[in-house]
């Protein structure tokens, strides 16, 4: 009877930490999974909690604009940069959602304020690109949608240079001279 309890006590062991995680993690998680709608529900539930979370409504923000819900993204992304002039992320979808809307002066105006953060220098020479192709005159919608996913793509291929370099550094530990690399790592 014990050896069938063990694995059914793991079980709810790790249903118990799975509980644990906050809505907020638990929305960038379902962002990164590209599970939009589960996402905007956990971003919602935590502004439900915290109203004043500019990290969470960003993410709710970035969630519509993937749903192509470019009102609502457009609204919450403007309180997040209204609040925080300097949040990327935020700056970056509104320009993206007011691309998407034909609202070409004001996805450039956000295009500009993102180039005054110093983003990375291939995230810079694609805003700037973009800004060409906006700056030319009207835009079909299958134009729109390639300027976008081209800037997506670029920041996407930053993110991941960034988690590749972090999970390829070497910790040094107590005792002074002992090397530890992380468990996933086998040099």
């Amino acid at each position: 009877m014990r050896r069938r309890s063990a694995p059914f006590a793991s079980l709810l062991a790790l249903l118990a930490l799975a509980g644990c995680a906050t809505p907020y993690a638990q929305g960038r998680t379902a962002l990164r999974q590209e599970r939009y709608d589960e996402a905007a529900s956990h971003f919602t539930e935590a502004l439900a909690r915290d109203p004043g979370r500019l990290d969470a409504r960003a993410g709710l923000g970035v969630a519509r604009y993937k749903l192509g819900a470019f009102d609502e993204a457009d609204a919450a992304l403007r309180q997040v940069v209204a609040a925080a002039p300097k949040h990327a992320e935020a700056r970056f979808y509104l320009a993206l959602t007011y691309l998407q809307k034909g609202q070409n002066s004001a996805a450039e105006e956000q295009l500009m304020a993102l180039l005054a953060l110093e983003p990375h220098p291939r995230i810079a020479a694609q805003i700037d690109r973009a800004l060409k192709v906006i700056r030319a005159g009207p835009l079909s919608d299958e134009v729109k949608r390639f300027v976008a996913a081209s800037l997506e793509d670029e920041v996407e291929w930053e993110q991941e240079v960034r988690e590749a370099e972090r999970a390829q550094r070497v910790y040094v530990v107590e005792p002074p001279g002992l090397i530890y690399w992380p468990p996933y790592w086998y040099p």
